[in-house]
């Protein structure tokens, strides 16, 4: 009898997985799955509390739906990639797997790892086979003309939303029920490493809770997202991004059932619409990661970013993770960061661009920071994310872009709504002032526990400018 072994990552569900459909394509196989926990290798890569849980309770809904398969999920833990190694070829040995499947990573690491694990394998006869399930798209059909990855996103999403309009994606099905019944068993998932420390109110557990909240975003919130998503204190936006990251869900599955329940509109709408512009710019980022592995490295796709002197003062940088910066905007982000391992979009632009460009802090302290308190952390997403905000990434503007905090919570939390939830020492200011407190506590002679701003903006935004223009300057000659 053929065994065949799913070696499972960040792809923890059974709808429209490659590598899972692949393993159970003949009936006759038998099929085995496994999960190994390198809790030393996830802290060196800043995986937050959080997403540590939050991977551990999707672990045990899935070895539940895997069960009604009849399929077991082994659980070991190894303390990093090398002993995940070792343990992975025992673990072959043992049950005389024939073929192992899985789906791709893309970090440099993880590449590593799974070269060596079909380097070893391969040489003891088991057949070693990967998928691009992570990505919409193959990186191998998305290069320029000169067959490079492409490092600007309105090229890279003209070429993908081409491709996909020629190409249609299909879910692919859950596997039926093996018929191999002996054996299959409840393995033991000790949980002494999580905790859980995350709201399951905001991220319910389950594949089904997943795919329940994509298909009520796509019914109810998709019409209007464009309209609605920069403002914070709206439930406006998906709130996927940690199911995607731990591979609860998939992009394919999002854009198949968009396009399911949109039938009316055209696919060229659905491909062009807000929504799944943020599902590409998902995408883009993990091409970028593929194609230039220093990324991983915590490198800048720009040379010249290594000639910024940074400040880094780290009074600043502890009151920017504090939400004490005395700009309610950055600050009600960051408490909404900490507080439940999430934040909005629009926001995660402004505390970014606000630490970078105003407190002159390196980026990359606060790419770790942001790892290292979400739910939804992914390397790829958010070193993208980092050196957008930075501009010292992949960035098409001209200019160098700057969100004024006071700007931007005027804006988009035009009465506060969003600042005094998580800020909740303002309260009581009133609407019209709650953008800048400060004021209306010395105009009212009132004290406030809340800190006058850390820096003058406009003072910080010219500094930042002058020396950013200068580099760029001397890099040019």
């Amino acid at each position: 009898m053929t065994k065949n072994l799913i070696w499972f990552r960040n792809d923890l569900r059974v709808h429209d997985n490659t590598a899972l459909y692949e393993a159970c394509k003949f009936d006759q196989d038998q099929v085995l799955s496994l999960f190994i926990a390198t809790p030393q290798q996830w802290n060196y890569h800043c995986m937050s509390d959080k997403k540590k849980s939050f991977m551990y309770y999707h672990l045990k809904s899935l070895q539940k739906e895997l069960f009604k398969l009849n399929i077991t999920l082994y659980y070991h833990e190894s303390t990093n990639f090398l002993h995940s190694i070792q343990y992975l070829i025992f673990f072959c040995q043992k049950y005389k797997i024939n073929n192992l499947f899985y789906n791709y990573q893309y970090e440099i690491n993880e590449r590593k790892r799974d070269y060596l694990v079909k380097k070893e394998l391969s040489q003891k006869g088991i057949f070693v086979k990967g998928f691009h399930d992570n990505l919409l798209v193959s990186n191998n059909n998305i290069k320029n003309k000169h067959n490079k990855p492409y490092k600007l996103f309105s090229f890279f999403k003209k070429k993908i939303v081409t491709y996909l309009h020629e190409n249609r994606l299909k879910n692919l099905l859950v596997p039926s029920q093996r018929k191999f019944k002996k054996n299959i068993f409840l393995a033991s998932m000790p949980p002494e490493h999580f905790i859980l420390n995350f709201n399951k109110n905001i991220f319910p557990i389950g594949e089904k809770e997943a795919i329940n909240r994509l298909k009520n975003f796509c019914l109810y919130k998709f019409k209007n997202y464009s309209l609605k998503r920069n403002f914070p204190f709206l439930d406006s936006t998906s709130i996927l991004s940690p199911y995607l990251s731990a591979g609860i869900i998939s992009s394919r599955h999002c854009l198949i059932m968009l396009q399911n329940i949109k039938s009316k509109e055209s696919f060229k709408n659905i491909l062009n619409s807000s929504w799944f512009n943020q599902i590409l710019w998902r995408e883009f980022y993990y091409h970028l990661l593929i194609g230039f592995p220093e990324i991983s490295k915590y490198q800048s796709l720009t040379k010249w970013e290594t000639e910024i002197i940074w400040a880094n003062n780290i009074k600043y940088f502890d009151a920017w993770k504090e939400g004490r910066t005395g700009f309610p905007m950055v600050d009600a982000g960051m408490r909404q960061l900490n507080q439940i391992g999430w934040m909005h979009n629009r926001l995660r632009m402004i505390t970014s661009n606000f630490l970078v460009k105003n407190l002159l802090i390196d980026w990359r302290q606060g790419e770790k920071y942001f790892m290292s308190h979400l739910i939804d952390g992914d390397l790829a997403l958010n070193n993208g994310g980092w050196q957008w905000s930075a501009s010292i990434g992949c960035d098409s503007v001209p200019y160098i872009r700057m969100f004024n905090p006071l700007c931007q919570s005027r804006s988009y939390d035009i009465s506060g709504d969003f600042i005094k939830k998580f800020i909740p020492e303002l309260k009581k200011v009133p609407n019209q002032y709650i953008h800048q407190p400060y004021e209306w506590s010395q105009s009212e002679r009132l004290k406030l526990d809340y800190p006058q701003p850390i820096i003058d903006y406009n003072i910080s935004r010219k500094n930042f400018l002058f020396m950013f223009n200068k580099i760029k300057v001397k890099y040019k000659k």
